[in-house]
């Protein structure tokens, strides 16, 4: 299992990987993405094939998504495995790949989490390894806003050079805060591979599905008694347009992937014509703990916590970088309140 001490240190790794954006640099011709069977991955699979002077696209999972049958060079490689970095470097080294996507992270957490860390954490590193032994030129790396950690006290906007504090209960959260860290004392050993990592906030529209957007769906939503946090969304298709342009152009560091603007949760909810429940903290956390342990391994506040601090994330950098995002926080939501109101008519 992750180590929550190591994990949760507060180190910054934006401030390890420097930052800059060059779009002039050389397109890959052939891109990897780990984690093909990700929201994000199948569909930037997609994005890549239908861009101009598309990239060959190879895919690496434990199975290939029906959806891009035929589409695509597909290779089995299970990243938990103790051989996984150099059966992945094989496949890097045999396609020639330029850059690799690693998306290879569970969309939400599992009960498993021993072998959430294997996946997450060491499959990681295996990552890192392969791309270090194929000569891979160009390393993207998927990762979150909620590894700053709510806190009472963060400030107002959480740029990149914030520490990772990360959740002492969530363990996919304390996975993804050591792999970054890892990725930090790595990459400045390996200075030939362009690394770029995408922290995005919690994502909504009309076809992502995560544990978030199961609970926020709801009509009836339960909350902190006395909290109304501060909340930011990225739509998906400005998530999918960021990863492409940091696959096939160019950015080194670390990015803030967030849309503009934040709203209070109570809007939100307001918003969507959606009924809050307010309940005392301790008896919210103590209602959830049983289901919430069986299901995602982690103790309540895990997830709560970030619907009772703040946490919201500065996303200057990462809009200069990519462009302005198409969708607001508040458009954003509006699109996944009213693709989940639709589906009730089909």
């Amino acid at each position: 299992m992750a180590s929550n001490s190591r994990a949760g240190s507060g180190v910054a790794a934006g401030s390890v990987i420097a930052s800059g954006y060059n779009a002039a640099v050389t397109r890959p011709r052939c891109v990897a993405i780990t984690g093909l069977n990700t929201f994000v991955g199948q569909r930037l699979a997609e994005r890549l094939l239908a861009a101009p002077d598309a990239p060959r696209v190879i895919g690496v999972d434990l199975r290939r998504p029906l959806r891009l049958e035929g589409r695509i060079s597909f290779r089995r490689v299970d990243l938990t495995h103790p051989t996984a970095d150099s059966e992945l470097a094989s496949v890097l080294a045999d396609e020639r790949v330029d850059a690799l996507v690693h998306l290879a992270f569970r969309s939400s957490p599992t009960a498993d989490r021993e072998y959430d860390h294997e996946l997450e954490t060491i499959g990681s590193l295996h990552a890192m390894h392969a791309c270090s032994a194929a000569k891979v030129a160009r390393l993207v790396l998927a990762s979150s806003t909620m590894l700053y950690g709510p806190r009472a006290t963060n400030p107002n906007f959480l740029d990149e050079e914030q520490p990772l504090r990360g959740h002492e209960h969530g363990h996919c959260i304390q996975n993804r805060v050591e792999a970054e860290q890892l990725l930090a004392e790595w990459s400045p050993r390996h200075p030939d591979v362009e690394v770029c990592v995408l922290r995005h906030c919690w994502v909504m529209g009309p076809r992502y599905v995560d544990h978030v957007t199961r609970y926020l769906e709801r009509p009836v939503v339960p909350v902190v008694l006395g909290y109304d946090p501060l909340l930011q969304f990225v739509h998906e298709d400005d998530l999918l347009r960021v990863f492409e342009k940091a696959t096939l152009e160019h950015a080194v560091g670390v990015f803030n992937v967030v849309g503009r603007g934040v709203l209070p949760l109570s809007t939100l909810l307001a918003l969507a014509g959606k009924r809050a429940l307010p309940l005392p903290g301790p008896l919210l956390y103590r209602l959830a703990d049983y289901p919430a342990q069986g299901q995602t391994g982690d103790r309540p506040s895990a997830f709560f916590d970030y619907l009772r601090y703040l946490w919201v994330a500065d996303g200057e950098r990462g809009w200069h970088a990519f462009g302005e995002p198409t969708y607001s926080t508040k458009e954003a939501w509006i699109s996944f309140v009213s693709s989940r109101r639709l589906r009730r008519f089909r």
